[in-house]
């Protein structure tokens, strides 16, 4: 089982270091999105291994902290043994006192290794986030680069065209259309004032008398 997790946490490392030396194009936008997927991907098994390598380093710790306590009690033990001169009774717990001893330093080493290997993952972790935050940042750069250089082309492509529509009419003059455009104006205001005129009420000669009159003596009344 120790070798399989070797042989994993070494194939790991070494799959996040060929991603962090892996030379890519910094200007392709396709080739920068598909490294931050690998890297992506490669975070994902990375930090997974070391939740499981952290996990191994606290059971290790435990068992580590177990057999220290084990050793001390049976000490205690074998010295009142040796005190009281029961010698018999001590060699028994002093074989096994030798035996937890050789399997605590076997242990110390191996939590040695553990904690190694443990912080190494965090380390390659901690790049690859590094690494993945830079590329995304990058790649956003690029993707904004994009957009203005497109919205830039949708522009001077606009401004062209309305050049050569400026350009195409420029023989056309302003002037000239609103001289005429007056001129329509001038003549549908005359037609309009002549139908007024037309349809106008014609007063007789006898109701042109009496109005005459009407208006006549109301004037003398204002002045009386």
């Amino acid at each position: 089982m120790a070798s399989f997790m070797q042989k994993l946490r070494t194939v790991t490392l070494g799959a996040a270091h060929d991603l962090l030396d892996k030379t890519i194009d910094m200007n392709s936008t396709s080739s920068l999105r598909q490294y931050v997927r690998d890297l992506e991907d490669a975070l994902s098994k990375m930090k997974n291994e070391a939740a499981i390598q952290a996990g191994a380093v606290r059971t290790l710790d435990r068992e580590h902290g177990d057999l220290a306590g084990q050793i001390a009690a049976k000490k205690t033990t074998i010295q009142a043994y040796v005190d009281q001169g029961k010698q018999d009774q001590a060699r028994p717990l002093a074989t096994l006192v030798v035996t937890l001893q050789q399997q605590f330093d076997r242990n110390e080493q191996e939590l040695m290794n553990q904690k190694a290997a443990s912080a190494a993952l965090d380390q390659a972790v901690e790049k690859l986030e590094l690494k993945h935050t830079d590329i995304v940042n990058h790649v956003r750069e690029l993707e904004r680069i994009d957009r203005t250089s497109k919205a830039k082309e949708q522009s001077a492509s606009a401004l062209s065209s309305a050049a050569r529509l400026t350009n195409s009419g420029s023989a056309i003059s302003i002037d000239d259309i609103e001289s005429k455009m007056r001129a329509y104006g001038d003549v549908a205001s005359e037609k309009f004032d002549r139908a007024m005129a037309d349809t106008s009420i014609q007063e007789d000669p006898e109701t042109t008398s009496k109005v005459d009159d009407l208006l006549a003596s109301m004037q003398q009344k204002k002045s009386a």
